[in-house]
């Protein structure tokens, strides 16, 4: 028997605070020497968000450590699931997003040697931090084993064009949030990063200049992000690193046929995680 089934799974808030402000999440740890996988949520995600918990449980049952966490402009506070924080919220961006993840890989890195590999988790539109934080953290020579991708953008101008039309005339743009009614304001900078995706945020040429596995893995029924983005990432880099791998879950919609509140799981859920817990505990 593995032993980390005699452990009790326990969830310990870690909090990190950097000159941006303050990162908090969930960290679970599966044992000492048991890999640890970062999951990054996407836009308007949260570490308490439908599917992501119960994915860490699985994890852990599965001898894989996580730290699932919120990001310091994403506006959720703590346990909640409604965005408090506009201020924070309007300002949020992938530079802040980046510069987050960096923070906590550094922290992470510092406190948590024992654990035998680091992966990244990212959804959707988390993707985009994940591969520009690893590219960062690689140039520091911080060591990250790989990339999980599922349901992430090949490019962050996917908005409407008349959205952003409007959006780069007021300089904000207000989104209705469909699960909490909300009007979201998207800020100036993430427009200016979207506007600028061509250049310094190509998504494109940031996963081609990393050399680590990478693991894509996207819904066939993807609502919000199509499944074409995924079968791009992977054409993008499937000649130059022999360790990327694609993976299409049949029927799978954008949250892999799971909600939130999360009331159960499904079988494109469980084939998101089986996936990605053999992938990990296979040599790549």
């Amino acid at each position: 028997m593995n032993s980390f089934l005699a452990l009790k799974m326990e969830r310990e808030k870690l909090v990190f605070h950097h000159k941006n402000g303050t990162v908090e999440g969930i960290y679970i740890n599966a044992g000492n020497a048991s890999p640890l996988v970062i999951i990054i949520n996407g836009h308007n995600g949260f570490y308490n968000y439908g599917m992501f918990p119960y994915i860490q449980q699985k994890l852990f049952e599965n001898g894989i450590s996580s730290y699932s966490f919120n990001f310091s402009h994403g506006g959720v506070i703590g346990n909640a699931d409604l965005f408090e924080d506009l201020e924070k919220y309007e300002q949020n961006c992938m530079r802040l997003e980046t510069e987050d993840l960096i923070s906590v890989l550094h922290n992470l890195n510092k406190e948590f040697r024992e654990h035998s590999k680091i992966y990244l988790f990212a959804h959707s539109l988390g993707g985009v931090p994940a591969i520009f934080g690893a590219k960062k953290i690689i140039e520091e020579k911080i060591k990250i084993d790989g990339i999980i991708l599922v349901s992430t953008i090949k490019t962050l101008n996917f908005w409407p064009p008349e959205m952003l039309k409007e959006w780069a005339s007021a300089g904000v743009y207000y989104k209705k949030n469909n699960r909490t009614k909300q009007e979201l304001p998207q800020g100036f900078e993430f427009l200016q990063e979207i506007l600028k995706s061509n250049k310094d945020w190509n998504v494109k040429q940031a996963i081609q200049s990393l050399n680590i596995p990478i693991l894509i893995i996207h819904g066939a029924n993807d609502e919000a992000v199509p499944v074409e983005h995924g079968e791009s990432l992977f054409s993008w880099i499937k000649n130059s690193n022999a360790n990327a791998r694609l993976k299409i879950v049949l029927n799978a919609t954008h949250t892999f046929n799971t909600k939130h509140p999360f009331e159960k799981t499904s079988n494109e859920l469980e084939e998101l995680i089986k996936t990605t817990v053999e992938w990990i505990h296979t040599d790549n």
